[in-house]
């Protein structure tokens, strides 16, 4: 990102958060990039040509995934546009179709040639530019693959993209003994991704993802590029109109919300490879380089995850984080009432240094974001200041659904107190604030060596997951370690 369009971004992130957020959004930016040291590397010849050998074996059984890759075409610079298309035509894994459906007031020419030249190149020029929604989903209504993958008409996927993907929906099928690629239980699939800059030439911010987590996608649309759907799902699903500008991260929210918002496991449906197999062109004009370029697209989605909870029959409002494209929801009455899902919501905890001490802690015991300053977001994807599931939550900041506190007090041995609810009191409290308290920990477990608190909160909350509960982190709820 060049210096002129780091400083827009700046100054506009002090209007909206005022000039002591902008500060440490800042520091933590510089910070991030000293430490990224992030070099995309291709893969080597050797490799490519391997992966087309085994393509050509799979071939000769004839019994092969068909793909479509759906792009949206509308006044596409030349340049950008043969990039694209030269980047598909560049896959590894050859079963493809490139659906261009373009709305641009005269044809593009470039792409009329890329079709004339290969049959795997099907394109349309539409009638009428009707939005980046229903200009899709004509490309969605002409696709013939097994899945879908959607393309924006100025980004490259990698090399082996499809590769990658056929090789997850491989493995399902032999998992499960299957034959047809429509009964294969994997419905979506998605990989990391980078961003390209246009005028320097050079890969940089290495989304790397986590494996799927329902609740930090309602805080953010983290899944992005490259996304793969079952081709039935997403001809039923389509793209939403009244989401454009967010109509992607509405339909994976719908995808993914039918077969995970009410369970925590989903790991045989969605997917996530971690490679990047995607690279997020960075110009003066696009959201990668400049997002308040966009802004209409933030709220829109906003508004998806609000029609999501809406439809799905639970009790929320959603509402922006100071972060462009990130939100967070508050249940009502409250996240249990809402959610038969959540086993227990925890916070974060932090010390007589305002740093995280507490918090989200890994299967290995491990605290995530370990000594993070209070200011600091977590990184350009925020997710220090996100909500999301976690394995496990610190016990001195917790609360637990009524029915499974018997499980907690068996489980940890402790008496339990619902010491988040005591902290989200305080925070909410002006004369608690004015005091000085703010949320506290909880005080019975405050004499607790830090590596029996990791493990009392990871063993607890892998027992909710046995049960088929999650455990819910929110960084909005913050205490202060008792003096």
């Amino acid at each position: 990102m060049g210096i002129t369009n780091a400083v827009r971004k700046t100054i506009a992130y002090a209007k909206r958060n005022g000039v002591r957020a902008a500060f440490f959004a800042a520091l933590e930016r510089v910070h991030d990039n000293a430490a990224s040291g992030y070099e995309y590397r291709p893969l080597s010849g050797e490799v490519l040509e391997e992966q087309k050998r085994e393509y050509k074996v799979l071939a000769e059984k004839d019994n092969l995934v068909r793909f479509s890759v759906v792009v949206p075409l509308y006044n596409t610079p030349e340049q950008y546009l043969r990039e694209m298309i030269e980047s598909v035509i560049a896959q590894t894994y050859g079963n493809w179709e490139l659906i261009l459906a373009d709305a641009s007031e005269k044809p593009l020419e470039v792409a009329k040639g890329y079709a004339k030249d290969d049959p795997r190149v099907r394109y349309f020029h539409l009638e009428s530019n009707d939005g980046i929604a229903a200009n899709t989903n004509f490309g969605i209504k002409e696709a013939g693959g097994d899945y879908i993958g959607l393309l924006d008409h100025d980004d490259l996927l990698t090399s082996d993209a499809l590769y990658e993907v056929d090789r997850v929906i491989r493995k399902s099928m032999k998992t499960n003994k299957l034959v047809k690629y429509a009964g294969c239980p994997v419905r979506l699939i998605y990989s990391d991704e980078d961003k390209f800059d246009d005028a320097q030439g050079r890969y940089y911010e290495h989304h790397q993802k986590p494996n799927f987590n329902m609740d930090y996608l309602l805080s953010n649309n983290y899944i992005c590029h490259f996304t793969v759907i079952r081709a039935d799902i997403i001809k039923r699903l389509k793209l939403r109109a009244e989401f454009d500008g967010a109509q992607d991260f509405d339909l994976v929210l719908r995808a993914c919300a039918e077969t995970a918002l009410s369970m925590p496991l989903a790991s045989d449906q969605i997917v996530h490879i971690g490679k990047v197999l995607y690279h997020w062109r960075c110009h003066s004009n696009s959201t990668a380089a400049n997002p308040a370029s966009k802004s209409y697209a933030y709220e829109a989605g906003g508004r998806a995850i609000q029609s999501l909870l809406d439809s799905s029959g639970v009790a929320g409002k959603v509402s922006a984080l100071k972060h462009l494209g990130f939100y967070r929801v508050d249940y009502e009455p409250d996240v249990f009432s809402s959610r038969s899902d959540v086993g227990c919501v925890g916070g974060r905890i932090l010390d007589k240094k305002s740093r995280i001490c507490g918090g989200m802690y890994r299967k290995d015991n491990t605290l995530v974001f370990a000594g993070l300053p209070s200011d600091y977001s977590g990184g350009f994807q925020h997710r220090a200041a996100v909500q999301q599931d976690a394995y496990g939550v610190d016990i001195r900041c917790i609360s637990v659904r009524p029915e499974l506190i018997p499980l907690f007090e068996e489980t940890t041995g402790l008496k339990y107190v619902d010491s988040f609810s005591e902290a989200k009191r305080l925070l909410g409290d002006p004369d608690s604030k004015a005091k000085g308290r703010k949320g506290l920990a909880c005080a019975a477990y405050a004499q607790m060596p830090a590596e029996d608190i990791a493990s009392l909160s990871v063993k607890f909350g892998a027992e909710l997951k046995k049960r088929g509960y999650r455990s819910l982190w929110d960084p909005g709820v913050t205490a202060k370690m008792v003096p």
